[in-house]
């Protein structure tokens, strides 16, 4: 079957969890044997999703800002408002943290929803034209803001379209209040354009469908899965210098200390100043003589910098090591993964499912997340990792120490959350199950 699969991309500035989840669910279709074309949108894909296949960059992030502020560009021909599209001007535009932010895009927001009804109607049409020269038998499109593009897809074609919807309430949240009612009910008028809607835990499920007055029952609940094949398990969650490193008394451990991970954006909505605040009230408790590392990955924007030089000089005043990695693209994540004790992204923001929690799970490394969201979910389910109330650093330290000191109940973790890998959130799964959706619908026929 030929799939086009439409996302939104970030340039390779930081994190996504659904550019994660889209790369993970296109290699998991395609070794189902399907042909899929990445097709993005606003920005390029990361390097892995370009992986097998992508098409031009559709509604450039630069070409739209423009054409939004000075309307007239819009009689400018096709091949001048393609060179604003170019890979290096985009990547530009994705530094500016402004470009993935929700406030101040409110109107651009709901004009995307609008589709052919609103003032992006001939590009849209352009967009719907360019997916179907892909000749695709079935259409995915990454969240419920791409909406607009499968009311234009169908105004023209038949083509069965899928929705993914994970965490669309934490840009509407961000955005001013007069305008969220709003961004929820175009939502919701789009998504009578998607044969199919999935989401990645029952709490989202309950959650997204109260948003969009829409009944839970015609969301359907897949795993998000990750390809265990690219993770390691990790060498030190295991190991006994993972309590030494947190033992006043020790003084006899000849391996590397424990190591406190984080991958996501660096950003406070995610909890980084969370987690180092946590740390630093970890490091006081205990006279360490070998201290844990506390480890960020995951890239930021330039909104972000205040935090980060604000937890670096936390981190200094405690007398603890905190490290940066810059790169973050899927072998770096699964290296990072490796030399990590324990994972935690305390987020301020309840989510959908957390891609970090797969690919914790997927490299046998135990997470201390926020019993919230779909967090309680997922770990509830799994036994991968602790569970904490309320979402607070005290509470947070008390969680990290507790999984330091006991190497047994890590190990038990560790492998609980390798094996649920293995057997459910792996992204051939992912893929099968939300075929088989479709093949039971008799939306598609899947050979």
């Amino acid at each position: 079957m030929k799939i086009a699969y439409v996302c939104a991309g970030t340039g390779n500035a930081f994190y996504c969890e659904n550019c994660i989840r889209d790369h993970a669910l296109t290699v998991g279709l395609r070794a189902l044997g399907h042909d899929v074309a990445v097709a993005p949108m606003y920005l390029p894909v990361t390097d892995a999703e370009a992986e097998g296949g992508v098409a031009p960059v559709m509604f450039g992030a630069v070409r739209l800002y423009l054409i939004d502020k000075f309307p007239s560009l819009k009689r400018l021909p096709e091949k001048s408002l393609r060179f604003l599209d170019r890979r290096k001007i985009l990547d530009m535009a994705a530094s500016f943290a402004s470009s993935t932010r929700a406030g101040g895009h409110e109107e651009m927001t709901i004009s995307m929803l609008e589709g052919g009804d609103g003032p992006f109607a001939d590009e849209f049409g352009k967009s719907a034209e360019s997916l179907l020269k892909l000749k695709p038998d079935l259409i995915f499109l990454s969240n419920a803001f791409l909406l607009g593009v499968g009311e234009a897809v169908k105004a023209i074609s038949p083509v069965p379209i899928a929705c993914l919807l994970q965490d669309e309430h934490v840009w509407v949240d961000a955005a001013a209040q007069n305008y969220r009612g709003k961004t929820w009910k175009a939502i919701a008028d789009k998504c009578r354009y998607a044969d199919a809607l999935y989401t990645f835990s029952d709490w989202f499920k309950e959650k997204i469908a109260a948003l969009l007055s829409l009944p839970s029952g015609i969301i359907s609940t897949i795993p998000l899965g990750v390809d265990p094949a690219r993770y390691a398990a990790s060498t030190i969650s295991s190991t006994p210098s993972s309590s030494q490193a947190i033992h006043a008394a020790s003084t006899t451990s000849s391996t590397s200390a424990a190591s406190i991970g984080y991958i996501s954006r660096l950003c406070g909505d995610m909890g980084m100043d969370v987690l180092t605040n946590a740390y630093c009230q970890l490091l006081n408790k205990r006279a360490c003589n070998d201290a844990p590392t506390l480890d960020f990955c995951g890239g930021y924007t330039k909104d972000d910098m205040p935090i980060i030089k604000k937890s670096r000089k936390a981190v200094s005043q405690s007398g603890g090591r905190m490290n940066i990695r810059k790169n973050f693209g899927i072998g770096d994540r699964a290296a990072f993964l490796s030399s990590q004790s324990i994972l935690a992204v305390p987020a301020q923001v309840n989510i959908a499912f957390g891609a970090f929690i797969a690919e914790a799970m997927a490299a046998g490394v135990p997470v201390v997340q926020p019993d919230e969201g779909g967090f309680s979910e997922i770990i509830s389910e799994t036994k991968a990792g602790l569970l904490y109330s309320p979402n607070t650093p005290e509470a947070l330290a008390d969680a990290l120490e507790k999984a330091l000191l006991d190497d047994d109940s890590r190990k038990s973790m560790a492998e609980a959350g390798r094996r649920a890998v293995l057997e459910k959130y792996n992204n051939v799964e992912t893929a099968r199950r939300a075929l088989a959706f479709l093949n039971d619908k008799a939306i598609v026929k899947d050979p």
